[in-house]
């Protein structure tokens, strides 16, 4: 007997590493099944590779001030697939409330980490991720967007936060991060910062290692050269040749831009449109209950809805509403 639980003793002490580490992964699930950063500034973008990396999960870039039509169907396909938990990168200045509407309208659950300044949003990221403090933090000039492309390669790599700081100083916000984060090591990486940020870090009792301090851009001058006439009435030439077919084709590129695909409607809205589109876009409010068997109040609430995404608008006549299509209606057959 006295064998048996000595055996039994050694078996639990091999396996509770085991037991503890698949608990403490179990813990570690990924909590966001996409990130969403705005597509007119790479700097959200570089912010979110280390994270993005860490849960395992894409990021999409997206027009910061609305979702495009083709953007919502892409999204609404992939919110059937089960994938519906969203973290927007940036305050409402860097991605609208609308696109955050238009996601919960859709059916994601949102949250969004941003602050005021792109260097406030990194310390919020890396507070968000690591909130047990990390043994290395990775720091870069915010406005140097090579070295924080690489220190982002570097944090994505090694698992480290990243935080972003001012060129000329050490940010608030940035302090602020790595006092909380409680580092063994902070890593400044590349040129774009000057050594009074190195020497406020170090102040504040933290080792500091400077990767790539010294590396040198170079952007070559053009040549000054005499007038190539030859080349300039060749170019007016050429200009003159496409003129034609590049306004053709942004001609048809408004056009299609105006082109919503009815998949990205509800059913409700669905009926709705085509009950408009049988009248010929315009039709009087008061007759869509009749033709969709929808109560007035639903009606209202769909016309409100369509109003929302811009493909309708209503304009009072009398004690009715005149609805009118203001965007084309793709059906498939």
């Amino acid at each position: 007997m006295v064998k048996r639980a000595l055996v039994f003793v050694l078996i639990l002490f091999m396996v509770s590493p085991l037991i503890l580490s698949l608990s403490a992964a179990q813990e570690e699930t990924p909590k966001y099944d996409l990130i969403i950063v705005r597509n007119d500034d790479l700097i959200d973008y570089i912010v979110a590779w280390p994270y993005a990396k860490m849960l395992g999960v894409p990021i999409l870039p997206v027009d910061p001030k609305e979702l495009d039509p083709g953007t919502l169907a892409q999204l609404q396909s992939y919110a059937q697939s089960g994938w519906n938990h969203v973290l927007i990168i940036g305050d409402s200045q860097a991605v609208s409330n609308d696109v955050q509407d238009e996601l919960l309208n859709i059916g994601f659950v949102v949250e969004r980490i941003g602050g005021a300044v792109r260097t406030e949003t990194a310390a919020k990221l890396a507070l968000h991720f690591y909130p047990n403090g990390a043994e290395t933090v990775v720091v870069a000039s915010s406005s140097d967007y090579g070295s924080a492309l690489a220190a982002a390669r570097w944090a994505m790599n090694y698992n480290y936060p990243l935080l972003l700081t001012q060129e000329d100083a050490l940010s608030d916000s940035t302090a602020d991060a790595i006092k909380k984060l409680k580092p063994e090591l902070v890593i400044l990486m590349g040129a774009g910062m000057s050594k009074d940020v190195q020497t406020k870090i170090e102040a504040l009792g933290y080792q500091t290692y400077w990767l790539k301090e010294d590396i040198e851009i170079t952007v070559p001058k053009p040549k000054e050269e005499g007038t190539n006439w030859i080349m300039v009435i060749a170019a007016v030439l050429l200009s003159l040749a496409v003129a034609v077919p590049v306004s053709l084709y942004y001609a048809k590129k408004r056009w299609a831009a105006n082109r919503v695909p009815i998949e990205v409607l509800t059913e409700k809205e669905r009926i709705v449109v085509k009950a408009i589109l049988d009248r010929g876009g315009v039709i009087k409010q008061e007759e869509l209950p009749e033709l969709t068997g929808y109560s007035r109040p639903t009606i209202s609430r769909i016309i409100q809805e369509l109003e929302k995404k811009q493909l309708v608008t209503r304009e009072k006549v009398g004690k009715t509403f005149i609805v009118k299509l203001t965007k084309e209606i793709a059906i498939r057959e």
